[in-house]
């Protein structure tokens, strides 16, 4: 079997899977909920109270495409480990970098389509009255949209390789967990370690390492101070490659 057949089937069973996972669903859910929370608020509130169009959008962005698209894969794989079917796919011709594969990029695509429906969904207060717009162009709103799915599938391939190095199939509160902490910046905390061990040496080396790894936190991808340069595609990207790398080698040696 080649290398592109065995992508294949593995890819035709991962989208399989997502399309009746519990996790992908309650993925989609939650901003939905979101919005009719805020659109309860609203026709329950006072005259005053306004909704600010873009923050609104990046706020269910932030719930759908970086902590919905964690959520999915950490629940898939948490699947995959209880189920056994993380041994089956492993066990087929040139499965586990085919697995691997597979999931990494379901995760863009989960990104992608959660971004696109927290978009979607996003217009809802357009219904209404109360919609106030900030100013934002149109094309800077486009691409801190992109950052937050590009962010979401780094941190979603980040988490998956925590939970292949772990292999513990804990169900709903170990998918939970894992999500909660992708989505708060874990990531971002494990990369300021080294400035945390340079304070106590010295000041001066600790704040020319956080002036380093600043630029390349994915969260500065994220940030007020958003810049459109080309980090927004290569940061993300040259995660990924690292993490489905390092995913690689765990699967390569894990026993079966």
């Amino acid at each position: 079997m080649s290398a592109m057949t065995a992508l294949a089937n593995q890819l035709r069973s991962a989208f399989h899977l997502a399309s009746r996972d519990a996790y992908v669903k309650g993925a989609f859910v939650l901003p939905a909920l979101l919005v009719v929370l805020s659109l309860l608020v609203l026709l329950f509130s006072n005259a005053n109270v306004h909704v600010m169009f873009e923050g609104a959008v990046l706020s269910l962005i932030r719930v759908g495409a970086l902590f919905g698209t964690c959520l999915s894969m950490a629940g898939i794989v948490t699947h995959d480990v209880s189920s056994g079917g993380l041994r089956a796919a492993v066990l087929a011709e040139r499965g586990r970098g085919g697995y691997v594969a597979s999931r990494v990029i379901l995760a863009l695509v989960l990104a992608v389509l959660l971004g696109v429906w927290s978009v979607l969904l996003g217009m809802a207060p357009l219904l209404g009255p109360r919609v106030v717009f900030e100013g934002m162009p149109a094309g800077e709103l486009a691409l801190r949209v992109a950052a937050h799915v590009l962010v979401g599938w780094t941190w979603a391939v980040f988490g998956m390789l925590l939970l292949w190095l772990a292999r513990s199939p804990r169900g709903f509160a170990s998918a939970f967990f894992a999500a909660v902490i992708l989505g708060a910046g874990v990531l971002n905390a494990l990369l300021l370690v080294p400035v945390a061990v340079l304070i106590p040496l010295s000041q001066e080396l600790a704040f020319g390492a956080f002036q380093l790894i600043v630029p390349i936190l994915p969260s500065s991808l994220l940030g007020d101070a958003f810049v459109a340069d080309a980090r927004l595609v290569v940061l993300p990207v040259a995660y990924v490659i690292v993490f489905w790398a390092l995913s690689r080698r765990v699967m390569a040696r894990a026993p079966l």
